[in-house]
């Protein structure tokens, strides 16, 4: 009976480990972004459709509740204790702070609802931290493990059989019956103009982008591997052989680097660990790293993707100047500043409806120019200013001016207010925002657009010493409204959702005191892995599993450096860093017993 109480415990777990991942419904909705002037005023329309995320989070955070109820249940009627160990202090401080920064924000109805294209809330991030400790709680013996990887298979192939097809281009998204199933039937007669794949061959599963199937397999490909070696029987044997197999050719097939970066980060540690294992085992490590090795070649020989993508990366130029480097849309004139020149525009209009264009330099000198009377156009004449030009146009039924600079056009209106606003590509008058950058050359060299966005996402923790902006706010935090730098990049339509790393997304979102807590926690499982691991028989089918899940816990935080948090992977995540807690305490515990029979509070397992 004990057995049985124990698997049927384990179902929330299960369910979140392997259906959460693929949940893909059509979800239309409005993004509530159209209060800021960054974004397309969109009004009360429903102005989003999501097919990937938002069903998913739903699921988490009903399974987060009932496992909170299984929990309940067992320790008010069953009588259980609380285990308890040092590991979850970090992650307690973790929720409270997240929780505080959400009750703090400014954008709390984003903070307790979700954003557009992540969704993941503050109900979603506690349910992460409910997820683990129930992990934790739950996974008491060899056999809960056995049963929760069984299912993680089950789970795994039939993401992998999705992968496969996608990787092959023959994507189960373009099937109609497939968009039948995940778009709302009043659409079926529209199916064509719902287009959510990638360029064929990209391999994106059902989690949501590219980017996050390094996630994925950073997570599983060690878990499988970890299988392969704890089984005796031949016949799973070959069947996680072809899972890892198809795992590498998904992940290949992704175009994702930092998944390849993360699996041979993970090789590394997985050397010092291990390695006096795989000198025993060197008749199994050596054919498997050639077949990988050749795997690999063959993938790239056919398909140069990752190559040419690496290439490009250690050959990207110094980033250029641009000549217009600021704008200041101030109180009482714009300033652009030009090759370090500042130029000083503004304008009047008397009662009469003339127009009066003033321009000056940085000393508050008139700057030369000739005007076209019939075009109402200022032309400047003077060198500092090349190109330089000034005309009276109406935008929307309101008189504006459009400068053009550095061969680029700028419009510009005075405002209700008496200050000077900036009309965005979205047709919306907004200030313009110079946002400060962090080693902005080096970032982008070093990282392309990931490094952009980590340049300008970095000055902004500075407000984060305590609290963040909330969960699920790095849309509002991050400058939007840096229009200078987005006309320059050709990005002025993009709206940047994702800050594309983990830690700064929890530093801006939790605050730096969260984001420790975080790096204590994976610090202080590592370490703890580490000293059991090294010297492990791994003659114990536990220890098999406790190694697989440490280095799919590094190799997450190596693919976490260029990826975010998403509700597509996280789940899985929490709940092996959980296991792999729990396996830990197991561990312990039948080293200072004695006893490879024990569990994690020093007691037998019931027969």
């Amino acid at each position: 009976m004990g057995k049985k109480k124990a698997k049927w415990y384990l179902i929330p777990l299960i369910l979140v480990m392997t259906v959460v991942p693929l949940i893909v419904r059509m979800y239309f909705f409005n993004s509530h972004l159209s209060q800021f002037d960054w974004y397309p005023d969109s009004g009360e329309t429903l102005d989003k459709q999501d097919f990937f995320l938002y069903y998913k989070a739903v699921a988490v955070i009903l399974l987060a509740i009932v496992m909170c109820a299984v929990l309940a249940y067992r320790y008010t009627k069953k009588k259980r204790e609380f285990k308890w160990c040092y590991e979850l202090v970090p992650v307690l401080i973790y929720a409270v702070l997240t929780l505080l920064s959400s009750l703090f924000s400014q954008y709390r109805y984003f903070c307790f609802h979700g954003m557009a294209e992540i969704f993941e809330s503050v109900w979603v991030l506690l349910g992460y931290c409910v997820i683990l400790f129930y992990a934790y709680e739950l996974i008491n013996t060899i056999e809960d493990v056995d049963c929760v990887m069984r299912w993680l298979t089950v789970g795994l192939g039939v993401m992998l059989v999705i992968g496969v097809m996608q990787a092959l281009g023959h994507d189960p998204f373009n099937m109609e019956f497939v968009k039948k199933m995940i778009i709302s039937p009043k659409f079926w007669d529209e199916l064509d103009r719902f287009s959510i794949v990638f360029e064929q061959g990209r391999v994106f599963l059902t989690l949501y982008n590219p980017n996050y199937v390094a996630s994925y397999f950073a997570l599983m490909l060690p878990v499988e591997i970890a299988l392969l070696v704890k089984t005796r029987k031949w016949v799973y044997r070959i069947i996680y052989v072809v899972m890892i197999g198809a795992s590498l050719l998904c992940l290949l097939a992704s175009g994702n680097r930092s998944g390849i970066l993360a699996f041979l980060g993970t090789i590394v540690l997985a050397v010092i660990v291990l390695f006096k294992h795989m000198l025993k085992a060197w008749k199994f490590v050596i054919p498997a790293a050639l077949a990988a090795t050749v795997f690999f070649a063959v993938f790239i020989s056919r398909n140069d993707m990752i190559i040419q993508k690496f290439i490009y990366l250690f050959n990207l130029p110094d980033k250029t100047e641009y000549p217009v480097s600021r704008i200041d849309t101030g109180d009482e004139e714009v300033v652009f500043t030009y090759m370090g020149q500042e130029f000083h525009i503004s304008y009047e209009i008397d009662a009469e409806g003339n127009i009066y264009v003033s321009m000056l330099d940085g000393n508050k000198q008139a700057v030369n120019h000739t005007l076209d009377s019939e075009n109402l156009i200022y032309v400047v004449q003077d060198t500092r200013f090349p190109d330089f030009a000034i005309q009276i146009v109406r935008l929307n039924e309101e008189i504006a001016i459009k400068v053009t600079a550095d061969y680029r056009d700028w419009y510009f209106k005075k405002g209700e207010d008496g200050t000077y606003y900036y009309y965005n590509i979205f047709g919306r008058w907004d200030k313009i925002n110079n946002a400060p950058h962090f080693a902005e050359n080096f970032m982008s060299k070093t990282f392309e657009a990931r490094g952009d966005i980590w340049a300008k996402t970095i000055p902004i923790l500075k407000n984060c010493l305590l609290f963040g902006y909330g969960a699920d706010t790095f849309t509002i935090a991050y400058p939007q409204d840096d229009y200078v730098d987005k006309v320059y990049r050709g990005s002025q339509a993009n709206i940047d959702a994702k800050p594309h790393c983990f830690y700064l997304q929890v530093a801006a979102q939790s605050g730096i005191p969260a984001l420790i807590a975080v790096m204590a926690l994976y610090i202080w499982y590592l370490v703890t892995c580490f000293r059991l691991y090294i010297h492990a028989s791994y003659e114990n089918g536990l220890e098999i599993i406790g190694v697989g899940l440490m280095l799919a816990t590094f190799a997450y935080l190596i693919s976490s450096v260029a990826n975010d948090s998403t509700v597509a992977v996280a789940p899985i995540h929490w709940a092996m860093l959980g296991m792999g807690i729990a396996i830990n305490e197991i561990l312990k515990k039948q080293k200072e017993n004695g006893s490879a029979e024990v569990t994690k509070d020093g007691k037998k397992p019931k027969k």
